[in-house]
């Protein structure tokens, strides 16, 4: 009898990895789209290789509605460049340390989460990806998010001594008490299986009509402190000039709407 797969890896890079002391930095989809933001400045600035990818039968292919909170959704399959169809994934990538003088000469693992559309996809996908982490002897993990009650970069962690070694870097404890979706579930569930982890908030503002609206410089800020922490350089260039097209383009929204306001008084009081 067949079992039918409901969370399967598909290993891209089939030779056998022996990885430096490896550390996984986790973002995905989420509020203002922080973390995500900062996992794809990584795998465009820095071109680590596709190492595996974390497929799931609890991944839609549209969301709609923010993918974080459970929104109603669609299955089916997504379009990449070239009109190539494909499935949604978690994605795995591996810089390797011999590429790079940086990152205290250690491999870094990065990954690309997805959110599944309930909590017992959720459950299942960071779990396989957790078991995946212990393959590769991963003891480390960094999940990336973003929250709105407090200023600067916040975290929580695993452990005490974790909590004491982020104020090296000026990074506060939060007091917020939910990481909601995947990035906060693979660090709890990798808890559970020795592994460290560290959760670190870059503080945004709500937008109550789009809540993964790309918030560039709350994930320029993030990145930052991730950059440090691991100890590699990354440019953020792109992402201060994506704030500065996005601060322009409010503004003149903003500037648009106020002109309309004030076209719609004229005509009420004519």
């Amino acid at each position: 009898m067949s079992i039918t797969r409901k969370a399967w890896i598909n290993y891209r890079d089939t030779r056998k990895r022996e990885l430096n002391d490896p550390i996984a930095i986790v973002g995905s989809p989420g509020l203002r789209s922080v973390g995500k933001l900062v996992v794809d400045a990584l795998v465009e600035k820095l071109h680590p290789q596709l190492f595996a990818e974390l497929f799931s039968y609890g991944f839609p292919s549209i969301y709609y509605g923010p993918s974080y909170l459970g929104a109603p959704s669609h299955v089916g399959a997504q379009i990449a460049k070239g009109n190539v169809v494909g499935l949604p994934s978690v994605k795995l990538y591996i810089l390797n340390d011999k590429k790079q003088e940086q990152a205290q000469s250690r491999d870094i693992v990065i990954i690309s989460g997805y959110q599944a559309y309930d909590s017992l996809n959720h459950y299942m996908v960071a779990d396989k990806l957790t078991d995946l982490f212990t393959e590769l002897h991963i003891k480390r993990v960094i999940s990336l998010g973003a929250q709105v009650i407090e200023g600067g970069v916040r975290c929580c962690a695993t452990d005490v001594e974790l909590l004491d070694e982020m104020s090296k870097y000026e990074i506060e404890k939060t007091h917020v008490d939910r990481f909601i979706g995947f990035s906060g579930l693979v660090a709890a569930i990798g808890r559970e299986k020795g592994i460290e982890g560290v959760c670190l908030f870059a503080n945004t503002t709500p937008n109550s009509t789009e809540p993964e609206y790309p918030d560039f410089n709350a994930a320029k800020v993030l990145l930052k402190k991730v950059g440090e922490i691991v100890e590699f350089k990354v440019d953020i260039s792109d992402l201060e000039e994506r704030r500065r097209r996005e601060k322009v383009f409010i503004e003149e929204g903003i500037s648009r709407e106020t002109e309309e306001s004030s076209e719609e008084e004229l005509i009420g009081y004519a």
